[in-house]
């Protein structure tokens, strides 16, 4: 039994395979369905943001277990196996461990630090438990990894500057533009992003924002809270077209929310217009970039403004990985641990049954003896015997740190006659 990282990111993988494998919320959950029933998967869960479609996984065995996970990929997505293959980040063991710590944590992140992917790496691991696809290794290994994400925004304010895709997606239009309050700009989406993306349009000054979404009730309560932003039915959003300079675009389409034939006869091919597509998978077709006068910026092309807030956030994600590395530490010795923790359980019980047993037959003939008296007796017998088993136990636990728990783990069975404490049964710590 190992863990195992299989999947594709923003670090080798392009945006249009991404995007390929991304996870709708309907297929979410027919993946659950399809990877609970895999041979050699015993957990998992499911990470699929815009940087990344990761699964993580407990596997009973690594290479079969690497292969299904592959696979799993290749069918779910129909996807071509020589068109992804060398895009696949397969990580094991203690690679693995520290990955899904650094993911947590931010530091895998397209902005180092950014502080959404916490919450998304929560609810992942949630989703998954609600569907009893988790178990105590990678329940263990997540709240460990949020404790120690929690611990470093707190100790290396890694995160002091928000730095969200949408927050760098102002910032980079804000490099375009020197007048950026007299734009008009239309936001399509009103999820989280879009959000974020309005607050940071309306601190910068800007004055006319409009939004649009395909249920329009939510698109109204949005410029409810916010009173600089208007709404736009959207079947009109090509309407406004010649009218802004900007546009953001975030939804959960599957598909093109701006395609080209139609925007081609709504546009003003005389009048300067920005886009960003801060969608997966992507809202505006990449063939809109040909158009006069046109600017299409993606995901990936963000990644120049992170550049600048790299060398800031330098030393705090030094201290960041020194907190990882411990504990990621405590982490592994927990989980080589696991052998021998039914065998500790079961030299606790050996030991108290032969306690018990001793101290009956013991205390039955000092009856002559006063309460105190046998009390004391008590006492000194169960604790002689718990210092009996220390060393016993101290030398179990360093040998499952040493990934040499099945060893010792069947020598201390076989010693003390424990046929009845099993690797697999009671693991915990």
């Amino acid at each position: 039994m190992d863990i195992v990282v299989v999947g594709l990111n923003h670090k080798k993988t392009p945006i249009h395979v991404r995007e390929s494998v991304s996870f709708s919320e309907s297929q979410r959950e027919k993946a659950y369905e399809s990877l609970k029933k895999a041979h050699y998967i015993k957990e998992f869960v499911i990470i699929s943001t815009c940087n990344r479609s990761e699964i993580v996984a407990v596997a009973k065995d690594i290479e079969k277990g690497t292969d299904e996970l592959k696979n799993f990929y290749i069918d779910f997505f129909n996807l071509k196996e020589k068109n992804v293959a060398s895009y696949f980040m397969t990580l094991y063991s203690d690679d693995a461990v520290k990955h899904v710590f650094n993911v947590a944590a931010g530091l895998d992140s397209l902005v180092i630090g950014e502080d959404q992917i916490l919450g998304q790496f929560r609810n992942a691991h949630e989703y998954s438990r609600e569907r009893k696809a988790t178990d105590k290794v990678l329940n263990k290994l997540f709240l460990e990894a949020v404790t120690t994400a929690k611990k470093i925004k707190r100790e290396t304010q890694i995160s002091e500057k928000s730095l969200s895709i949408s927050t760098i997606a102002v910032k980079f239009i804000e490099k375009k533009f020197e007048d950026l309050q007299s734009k008009k700009v239309l936001v399509i989406g009103v999820g989280k992003m879009s959000r974020i993306a309005i607050e940071n349009l309306i601190y910068r000054g800007v004055e006319e924002i409009f939004v649009t979404n395909r249920t329009k009730g939510h698109a109204t309560d949005l410029s409810t809270r916010y009173e600089k932003v208007g709404v736009v039915d959207f079947k009109d959003r090509y309407k406004m077209l010649p009218y802004v300079d900007i546009i953001i675009s975030s939804t959960s389409a599957p598909h093109y929310v701006l395609k080209k034939d139609i925007f081609k006869d709504s546009y003003n091919a005389d009048k300067q217009l920005c886009i960003i597509d801060i969608a997966l998978p992507r809202d505006v077709d990449p063939q809109i970039n040909d158009f006069q006068n046109v600017s299409l910026y993606e995901l990936d092309e963000l990644k120049s403004v992170a550049d600048e807030n790299f060398k800031a956030r330098v030393e705090a994600a030094k201290m960041a990985s020194q907190i990882i590395i411990e504990d990621c530490i405590k982490f592994e010795n927990w989980y080589n641990c696991l052998p021998v923790f039914p065998i500790i359980k079961g030299l606790g019980e050996y030991s108290q049954e032969i306690v018990n047993r001793e101290l009956e037959g013991l205390l039955s003939r000092l009856e002559h003896l006063g309460e105190k008296d046998l009390r004391q007796i008590e006492l000194f017998t169960k604790g002689l015997a718990k210092k009996l088993f220390k060393r016993p136990i101290h030398e179990l636990k360093r040998a499952g740190e040493d990934r040499q728990g099945e060893l010792y783990s069947k020598v201390t069975k076989e010693l003390f006659g424990l046929m009845d404490a099993s690797c697999k049964k009671d693991i915990g710590g």
